[in-house]
């Protein structure tokens, strides 16, 4: 089984397969005319004189054909090697180009993750458009940082770029690197498997990828504990701008190589975005961030009407690799759940590049999966038009402890009612159920004292929520700085918990409650109201009649983000681990809620 941190380790694995579009069939096989012509180590020439290779599949005839470009650090051969997609756009008339990003395998300068990406990108979508067998429109294709960048090149507005279509990723870097305040340690892995690229570069013995996975698997409990976190040695002699980012844990101008949300009013072209229910690498967010964004600030109206979302029960990992099935985690969401994305990303260049009218405007521009019903849906607008936002109330007699304690939700607010505490212990962190992203039963969680449990009636009716998710909580704590998560579960007849949205996304680090770029500490034992979650937290899911709804409240969820130390210290400087007090109000003057956006039925 997989842990939530290698989600970052799919990087390795060159995106994707794609998979069926709703009711749209494939192509016609008289429609895969074209032979493929494949032309590699193609040189690109940036404005700085950096070259950047590329491999080139096209199609083997006379004429001019729209561009597909693929900007990728995962190496250029092994995207070809393993992803249909470029035969599969070839043989529909369309010229594919995947380019290795700078630094990166076959292309010439210094890998620094993103920060090259604006630039570099358009130059390479109008050093495309120029070439003798393009007719001068270029879309774009990817997933994660494949898709991070297509964004970045947008803002850039090149002339020749007409659409893009990015998977997975994010709106701005800092609520990547940092989920509500807590930094992914997800980065340790990822890094680390860029270090044998790196040693290549430098003229120095590179050990295999398999003995790279390995020596990780063996090691990788000692790195992600390591502490002082600025002083991991691990990435030192490779990888400096690691450090820079710990050395900015508040958000700023710093993370503005990355901060699309903040550049929509910059962006021409429009964009089909992508992302999954379960996708626990921001991608999620990411998606309705640049979708509405766009809707709302989008420079032009072509831009701003060309906007489409779509949102399935998927992971992050099965994009990249391309087995997406029904099966994710531990459910089975059925035969809808999977879709032909090859041929939702031609259907969209088809219309874009080649102008045909194939009717993909005229369709709704929301298309979510609805979990529990295991339908597809379309919708208008983000949030839902028709959405009630209902609170619903933690509830003890001060004994909230897992889920064997005497936690409760409802409708009803509370009024006298003891407060729970716990314990947070840093050194013994909660730690996320085996099984990696997606649907997994969270009991393995729930069963440890650490772990407040909030768990509603079984439900009379189906109750579907769809949207963003909060939650307001009071709380207090011995330390100056803390953090709190919450998490909100289906409860099955049988027990069985069933977590809706990815388990890290609902965090946020105490000093960060009013400000993510000015901290404040806290006064140990003062009570203060938090909320968590906010632009971080979606779903669309349906509870079933006879099921229940459970609200968990703890303060750590590791490897997959970092510990907070609770000493209230510099970010990233402490050895020291201090034991915390959490303290969880419900009462008449501090009413804690989460906020579910209910979708009448």
């Amino acid at each position: 089984m997989k842990n939530s941190a290698q989600v970052f380790l799919g990087g390795l694995l060159i995106l994707v397969f794609f998979f069926p579009v709703f009711s749209e069939k494939p192509a016609d096989l008289e429609n895969q005319k074209f032979q493929v012509k494949i032309e590699e180590g193609v040189a690109a020439l940036m404005r700085d004189g950096v070259k950047l290779q590329a491999t080139i599949y096209r199609p083997d005839a006379e004429g001019k054909f729209p561009v597909i470009l693929i900007r990728t650090p995962y190496n250029n051969e092994r995207y070809g090697n393993l992803s249909p997609f470029p035969r599969y756009a070839v043989q529909r008339g369309y010229v594919v180009i995947i380019q290795d990003v700078r630094g990166r395998y076959s292309s010439e300068g210094e890998f620094l993750p993103y920060v090259q990406e604006i630039n570099d990108g358009y130059d390479a979508v109008e050093w495309a458009a120029a070439l003798p067998y393009s007719n001068g429109k270029v879309g774009t294709q990817g997933c994660s940082y494949l898709g991070a960048v297509q964004w970045q090149l947008a803002t850039a507005a090149p002339p020749h770029l007409v659409a893009i279509f990015p998977q997975c990723c994010i709106a701005n870097a800092r609520h990547f690197f940092y989920y509500g305040g807590a930094f992914s340690l997800g980065w340790i892995s990822w890094l680390n498997e860029r270090i044998p690229d790196i040693k290549r570069r430098r003229g120095m013995d590179v050990s295999s990828a398999e003995e790279t996975g390995q020596q990780w698997s063996r090691d990788r409990e000692k790195w992600y504990r390591f502490l002082p976190l600025k002083e991991l040695p691990l990435l030192k002699e490779f990888c400096p701008y690691y450090y820079e980012w710990l050395d900015h844990p508040d958000d700023g101008p710093y993370w503005d190589f990355v901060d699309v949300e903040k550049k929509h009013k910059n962006i021409k072209v429009p964009a089909y975005n992508l992302s999954g229910w379960f996708d626990d690498s921001y991608g999620q967010p990411g998606a309705i961030i640049n979708f509405t964004g766009m809707r709302k600030n989008g420079k032009t109206e072509a831009a701003r009407e060309g906007q489409k979302l779509i949102i399935g029960p998927w992971t992050h990992l099965p994009v990249f690799w391309g087995n997406i099935t029904s099966e994710i985690g531990d459910l089975d969401f059925g035969p809808e759940a999977v879709i032909d994305l090859n041929a939702l990303v031609i259907r969209w260049c088809d219309y874009w590049l080649k102008g045909i009218d194939n009717g993909i405007m005229d369709e709704p521009p929301i298309r979510i999966f609805v979990m529990g019903d295991n339908r597809w849906r379309s919708e208008q607008e983000w949030p839902l038009a028709r959405t009630e936002f209902t609170p619903f109330y933690l509830h003890s007699q001060g004994k909230a402890n897992s889920l064997n304690g005497d936690g409760f939700l409802d409708r009803e607010q509370p009024v006298a009612e003891n407060p729970d505490d716990y314990i947070y212990d840093p050194a013994n962190p909660v730690t996320h159920p085996r099984g990696g992203a997606g649907p997994h039963d969270q009991r393995p969680v729930e069963v440890r004292n650490d772990v407040l449990v909030y768990t509603s009636k079984p439900l009379e009716s189906d109750l579907e929520v769809t949207g963003p998710i909060v939650a307001e909580i009071w709380a207090s704590s011995s330390a100056r700085d803390t953090d709190f998560l919450f998490k909100v579960t289906d409860i099955y007849p049988d027990g069985y918990s069933q977590n809706i949205t990815p388990t890290s996304s609902g965090v946020i680090r105490a000093r960060y409650r009013e400000s993510e770029s000015e901290p404040q500490l806290l006064s140990p034992g003062k009570i203060y109201k938090f909320r968590i979650g906010e632009g971080l937290v979606y779903t669309s899911h349906v509870f079933k009649a006879g099921h229940r709804i459970r609200v968990s409240i703890t303060s750590s969820y590791f490897p997959h983000l970092d510990r907070n130390p609770n000493t209230g210290h510099p970010f990233g400087e402490d050895a020291e681990l201090v034991k915390a007090t959490q303290t969880i109000y419900h009462d008449e003057k501090h009413p804690s809620r989460v906020i579910l956006p209910i979708i009448p039925r």
